[in-house]
């Protein structure tokens, strides 16, 4: 990097072992708050949803297209009524590669077959012999559904939470610097894609989404993840393979105008943390940002000199 570019900073190994306990412990912390009862809220709302839709298909029995034609979100419930659950991606794809967030009339005979060939036999014997429930098999079902169902939907509201909550801390550090949101979702292909004193939320930097791309006022492109890992394995995923990976992209567009780095909360390896510093990202904190603050103040001050 350029003598007159401020680097991000650069921690031992220690100062990451100590933020990382910090981290883990904040991450414990939330966890403990939220308990049993926040799951138990969740069934209670999903559990009528799967009950309407055995309601709406006949207990399975009437699983076609019509059905579909009726109520083109059911899809999103049903996909959890197979064994394994089918991903939208993967029904998207059996289906014939065409994207949907409502079944379109056209698909709805041919997304009823797919799901209907998958439909999981350990929680809907009934359906492969042909035959109507009993009332234990139907309510043994609404549980096993509703249980499953739920546990993806806490996973991915945790998921979006901290990743929401991560965005606005940031914000609020880059506001409180002066810098301006910039609102266009266009592509940033150039670094005066973003102008200097501006970042944007969620945006493709080089064909990669970047949580937070921030044009510092010194003219480099701050190219900034927000990663929340639950355990040491999810980390090197998130941070190693996501973050290292884009920073090579952005690395080769770039070069030394672009400083990637990730924002981490959560549990994390420390081996994955030296790693990813080794490999040229830099590494800030959710629950001590100001070193982020310090680093973007200190590039602002470098343009007047």
């Amino acid at each position: 990097m350029p003598a007159y570019f401020v680097s991000p900073p650069t921690w031992t190994t220690e100062d990451m072992r100590a933020a990382r306990d910090r981290a883990e412990g904040i991450f414990k912390e939330a966890r403990q708050r939220e308990g049993p009862r926040t799951f138990e809220a969740v069934c209670d709302r999903i559990r009528p949803q799967v009950e309407g839709a055995l309601e709406l298909t006949d207990d399975l029995l009437r699983l076609d297209g019509e059905v579909l034609r009726e109520d083109p979100v059911l899809f999103q419930i049903l996909r959890y009524f197979c064994g394994p659950p089918i991903s939208e991606e993967d029904l998207w794809t059996l289906v014939g590669g065409t994207k949907f967030k409502r079944v379109p009339s056209g698909l709805a005979e041919e997304t009823a077959a797919v799901i209907s060939l998958v439909i999981d036999p350990v929680r809907f014997p009934w359906v492969e012999a042909g035959r109507r429930p009993t009332d234990e098999e139907r309510v043994r079902a609404v549980m096993a559904t509703t249980v499953l169902l739920a546990s993806r939907v806490v996973g991915t509201n945790r998921r979006g939470d901290a990743s929401v909550r991560q965005e606005a801390a940031v914000a609020a550090v880059l506001h409180e610097a002066g810098y301006e949101l910039d609102v266009a979702r266009t592509p940033i292909m150039l670094l005066d894609g973003l102008e200097r004193g501006r970042y944007s939320r969620e945006r493709k930097v080089a064909g990669a989404k970047c949580d937070v791309p921030v044009r510092l006022r010194d003219g480099r492109l701050l190219a900034l993840e927000c990663k929340v890992s639950n355990g040491p394995k999810n980390g090197w995923k998130r941070v190693n393979r996501e973050v290292g990976g884009k920073a090579e992209t952005w690395r080769q567009r770039f070069g030394t105008q672009v400083v990637t780095a990730v924002v981490l909360g959560g549990v994390f390896d420390v081996a994955c943390l030296v790693a990813a510093q080794t490999q040229g990202v830099a590494l800030f904190w959710e629950h001590d940002l100001s070193a982020l603050t310090t680093f973007v103040q200190a590039s602002d001050q470098r343009t007047s000199t």
